[in-house]
């Protein structure tokens, strides 16, 4: 099915009716921005107990996405990635690795992958129980 049309600049990703929308709605809106604004600026709404923040640039092509996931010097994840603002103190406690930068974000990364991959090496040495 070819998605319905949307005004780009009807669009507010921000507004929380918009997530409520039918899934139609919210793929054809996000067609309208990858074919039309790949990368909009949308302003914060505001939200109880917390300031209104700076807005937020949205990615809608993988392409766009994955240059700045492999540019780190250029891009920021470290000040927020969650609509509502939290200090960067705050963030680093209730926040996740994708709120952070380097040189924290590669240090952690490397910390888990090197877990992970021992972890794995041992399962798969293991004789199998069958």
């Amino acid at each position: 099915m070819q998605p319905s049309p949307v005004d780009v600049d009807s669009i507010n990703i921000s507004d929380p009716e918009f997530w409520k929308a039918s899934r139609e709605v919210r793929e054809s809106t996000f067609a309208t921005l990858r074919r039309e604004a790949p990368i909009k600026f949308f302003p914060e709404i505001p939200l109880e107990h917390f300031p209104v923040g700076p807005g937020y640039w949205a990615l809608t092509k993988h392409e766009d996405i994955w240059h700045v996931s492999r540019n780190p010097e250029l891009f920021c994840s470290g000040r927020g990635s969650n609509i509502a603002d939290l200090t960067v103190e705050l963030n680093e406690f209730f926040g996740s690795m994708i709120s952070m930068d380097d040189p924290k974000h590669v240090r952690l990364r490397d910390r888990k992958s090197t877990r992970l991959n021992s972890s794995h090496s041992q399962q798969s040495r293991m004789p199998s129980s069958a």
